[in-house]
């Protein structure tokens, strides 16, 4: 978190084992997980080219991806973004950028009711590895203990 950089290793070690996971379902399994993270590493390009994300957190996400496989792909994706909401309001409540990152929401979301200029985005980073990480703990949490934390089928 300190340094906002994923070693490369990372995300492959969980390709990797994703896909040994797989093909311990058959090819099928094997499929499914290269199909998840292809589908969202190619999708994660998006955001990266946005510069919403960096290479590493997409790297992370593909990674993630293959371990869930096809249809656990829909569902990482959304908790990951709801995950960075979270995140990006606690950073900017804590750096008391609230106020500014809210107007700047309200102007994307809803710009007939809000008034004047947006105010400059910030230029800070966030750490979207801590995203995905809870988003992975949601999963769990909801495919295990708490059923009704699963939001997406």
């Amino acid at each position: 978190m300190r340094t906002r950089r994923i070693p490369n290793a990372l995300p492959v070690a969980l390709a990797v084992f994703g896909l040994a996971l797989g093909a311990f379902s058959g090819w099928r399994g094997l499929l499914s997980a290269f199909a998840a993270g292809s589908l969202l590493l190619v999708l994660g390009t998006i955001p990266f080219g946005l510069g919403l994300l960096g290479g590493g957190d997409v790297k992370l996400l593909a990674g993630t991806a293959t371990v869930f496989g096809l249809s656990g792909a829909l569902p990482l994706a959304v908790y990951t973004a709801l995950m960075g909401g979270v995140l990006a309001l606690a950073v900017a409540a804590a750096t008391g950028e609230l106020r500014s990152v809210a107007g700047r929401a309200m102007r994307v979301v809803a710009p007939q009711l809000a008034q004047g200029p947006a105010p400059p985005a910030s230029a800070r980073r966030l750490p979207y590895a801590v995203a995905i990480a809870a988003a992975v703990l949601w999963m769990l949490l909801a495919e295990t203990v708490l059923p009704a934390l699963k939001l997406v089928r």
